[in-house]
């Protein structure tokens, strides 16, 4: 990913935040102020960047194979995948600057992704709990 931005976007600074650039205990701050400081104009990570950042001056983010986490072999498959999207799209508008989101994923019909993409909580969790209800999943049931 961090090759096809710069191709893409040849005149852009690009920084990458994943496993492989975090090896020392200080390397999440130095990213996280290089990216605030406005020293890139592009950022690419993996879901450690998709959580808790306050970085208001981000105005898209985009998010590809959206959906890997739907097909891992756990009832909590869709959760995971609705928390991570809607956690994500939470980076970007964040001031008067407004922002985008956009969702690469094969199952664009999938409630996960359909309620994530509308912010509605309400109707992610109505379709949740039917599922479980349905499979005899917690919190409607308990697993051993």
């Amino acid at each position: 990913m961090e090759r096809a931005a710069r191709e893409r976007f040849a005149g852009a600074r690009v920084l990458r935040w994943d496993r492989d650039t975090v090896t020392r205990p200080d390397d999440h701050e130095r990213l996280l102020h290089a990216f605030a400081a406005g020293e890139a104009d592009i950022l690419v990570g993996t879901q450690m960047i998709a959580k808790g950042l306050d970085l208001p001056l981000v105005t898209v983010v985009g998010v590809i194979s959206a959906d890997t986490t739907l097909h891992l072999p756990d009832f909590r498959a869709a959760e995971r995948t609705f928390q991570l999207l809607t956690q994500v799209a939470g980076r970007a508008g964040r001031s008067a600057l407004g922002g985008r989101v956009i969702v690469q994923t094969y199952t664009p019909q999938h409630y996960a992704i359909l309620a994530a993409a509308a912010h509605d909580y309400e109707r992610f969790f109505q379709a949740e709990m039917a599922f479980r209800r349905e499979h005899a999943y917690p919190p409607v049931a308990r697993l051993v």
